[in-house]
């Protein structure tokens, strides 16, 4: 399976000049806990719920853009990369949101959750076309890093 076939479609995108009050209520209303942050059509950054809740102790105002504190160094994946794939460019990475991008264009996003989902389905169900040379015991394995980041 690839992330063409998991990836949600309908991303929250933002400008750099969007305040973290805005974000934040964005956010809530599409029920998402990141945004891409476009600028000139190009991915500058993502911006998550941890990244605005680490905002409030430092001080920063809710009319700050989130520009200040968006993640600027972004990896992406391609819609061929393979959920395996992509669960261990997280785990390596550090992080729960991977933009799927090609030619330069976000085409969805693909979070933690909605991998631990697929995995948690895989293995209650077995094996779908196309996956069946992924080990169940990797997946196990990487969802618990995903949720602890234990090596």
């Amino acid at each position: 399976m690839q992330l063409a076939d998991l990836m949600v479609t309908d991303v929250l995108a933002i400008s750099p000049d969007t305040t973290i009050a805005a974000a934040a209520q964005g956010m809530i209303d599409r029920e998402t806990s990141a945004a891409v942050v476009i600028d000139d059509g190009a991915l500058v950054g993502v911006i998550s719920e941890r990244d605005l809740m680490r905002a409030i102790p430092e001080g920063c105002r809710s009319d700050t853009p989130v520009s200040e504190r968006m993640t600027r160094s972004v990896t992406t994946a391609s819609p061929r990369t393979s959920v395996p794939e992509a669960m261990a460019i997280m785990v390596e990475g550090r992080f729960r949101h991977l933009p799927v991008v090609e030619e330069g264009r976000v085409l969805g996003i693909v979070s933690m959750r909605d991998l631990m989902s697929w995995t948690s389905l895989r293995l209650r169900l077995g094996p779908v076309e196309g996956d069946d040379d992924v080990d169940s015991a990797e997946l196990l394995a990487s969802m618990h890093r995903l949720r602890t980041g234990a090596n």
